[in-house]
């Protein structure tokens, strides 16, 4: 019985090195979905003040290079926010793999601790059935001094 709860606390202690490496790993890819709505925001702001300031300039009149350049640049920052949107998804995508790995490793190191107390359970009460048999061996052993 010892044996059985050795080995249960063992894959106990191993459960709970997964179970905190799956929260480490959440905890990483939470803040880089974060990190990536931050960056995917500041893109748009930022193209939204450049674009007021395109349309600004054009109000007092544009060279045709001048144009050319505000263009050129406007589609840069959008593609760097459709890359950006892109990274967003995939950590998204990530983040829901880990999830679900953390939830794994969650509903396992619960059941280990299950079976853990489940073990220690079984042996208390077998402790206790073993040394109840002994008190009544002994209360049989023993002769009545009241008779």
């Amino acid at each position: 019985m010892r044996r059985r709860i050795e080995r249960f606390q063992l894959l106990l202690k191993l459960a709970e090195r997964k179970r905190k490496e799956a929260d480490r790993l959440l905890g990483e890819s939470q803040q880089r979905v974060e990190q990536a709505e931050k960056g995917l925001e500041q893109l748009k702001a930022y193209q939204l003040e450049y674009q007021q300031q395109f349309t600004d300039a054009g109000r007092g009149g544009l060279t045709c290079a001048q144009l050319q350049t505000y263009q050129a640049f406007i589609g840069k920052v959008s593609g760097a926010g459709r890359q950006q949107q892109e990274a967003l998804l995939q950590s998204r995508a990530q983040l829901e793999q880990v999830e679900a790995y953390w939830r794994k490793t969650q509903a396992h190191y619960r059941a280990m601790q299950k079976l853990l107390e489940k073990a220690q359970k079984d042996k208390r009460l077998l402790d206790e059935k073993r040394l109840q048999q002994q008190l009544d061996e002994r209360s049989q052993h023993t002769p009545a001094s009241f008779i």
